[in-house]
């Protein structure tokens, strides 16, 4: 599989801290009687590319007349059904879902169509909606796993065996797929590589925690590939702090390409490269888009899907330059 290294969208990673849990609220200066109203829910706002995407939706959806209130369900499949019952009542126009599980929300996604209001679907599929913006998450995998496999293959192809570990998140049947892809394409493409430890990751912390642990019982392993870009940017810090010294023989493969995972591809880190799927800037404004032309009545495209880009050292300072302002 070949993946066209071409610059799309946006990514940066935020602070988690500058985000309220409670739900933040603003109105701009085109709100007024005739705005929009628009609930966002996501799962985990300590994701630092979700927590980017809902204060940009916030942000641009008041440039775009639109007053955004978005709240953190916190993984908890329960708070988030009563927050979109919450924002039912509150009679918004359309609401905007990161599931936590989505067949927990079928019932309730139901309950909003019924009284009028447009439900956009984020990442995770749902049953009852109007658009949904998604991640192909297998060839997103993939396109992570072929790059680790390159780099196996130009630095390690003489060696038996290259130990490895992976980051995943097997919560979202999504994440599985794309775990998925990663596993397929390294075991397809850098046959003498072999996976030796596996481990959750949606924070840095966890990766860093991750990287310290696979690299104090696997001394050998040489490459670690991540689902997402907490992971990837604590993994890189995991790596050094375990006592890895020499950048150039690891190999750390991540997701999202956030700021801090672009930093650490042109500082040399073990970070090699990282999968654009757009960013969390551009994931608000397009969700913003996708609700504002929902609510403007136009036709939509039911499932809209997230460019899959190689970001590497190759490209890493043109994207950098375009998508975070040099």
């Amino acid at each position: 599989m070949t993946i066209r290294k071409t610059l799309l969208g946006a990514a940066a990673g935020l602070a988690v801290a500058a985000l309220a849990l409670t739900g933040c609220q603003a109105s701009g200066p085109a709100a007024g009687d005739d705005s929009y109203s628009v609930g966002v829910t996501f799962s985990d706002l300590s994701n630092p590319v979700w927590a980017e995407l809902v204060q940009e939706a916030q942000s641009y959806g008041a440039e775009e007349g639109m007053s955004v209130n978005y709240v953190d369900a916190q993984s908890d499949a329960a708070k988030q059904v009563t927050q979109i019952e919450n924002f039912i009542q509150q009679g918004v126009d359309a609401i905007v879902i990161c599931a936590v599980d989505a067949k927990s929300l079928v019932d309730v996604t139901a309950k909003a169509q019924e009284a009028g209001i447009k439900v956009v679907g984020y990442t995770q599929v749902l049953d009852n909606y109007d658009a949904q913006y998604l991640v192909d998450a297998y060839n997103t995998g993939y396109a992570n796993g072929e790059a680790a496999a390159n780099w196996i293959n130009e630095n390690y192809a003489d060696e038996k065996v290259v130990e490895w570990g992976l980051m995943d998140l097997p919560t979202f049947p999504e994440i599985i797929d794309r775990a998925n892809g990663i596993k397929d394409a390294i075991a397809e493409l850098a046959p003498n590589a072999k996976l030796v430890a596996t481990a959750p990751a949606l924070t840095a912390e966890d990766g860093v925690a991750n990287a310290e642990n696979f690299l104090q019982a696997n001394p050998n392993m040489k490459v670690i590939a991540t689902i997402g870009g907490g992971g990837a940017a604590g993994g890189n810090e995991g790596v050094k702090s375990a006592g890895v010294t020499d950048y150039k023989a690891f190999g750390l493969f991540g997701i999202d390409a956030t700021e801090n995972e672009i930093q650490n591809i042109l500082n040399g880190d073990p970070q090699k490269s990282s999968i654009s799927l757009g960013g969390g800037k551009a994931h608000g404004r397009t969700l913003i888009d996708i609700t504002a032309d929902l609510l403007a009545g136009k036709t939509v495209e039911k499932d809209q899907y997230m460019p899959v880009t190689v970001i590497d050292e190759s490209n890493a300072q043109d994207y950098y330059d375009e998508v975070f302002g040099g």
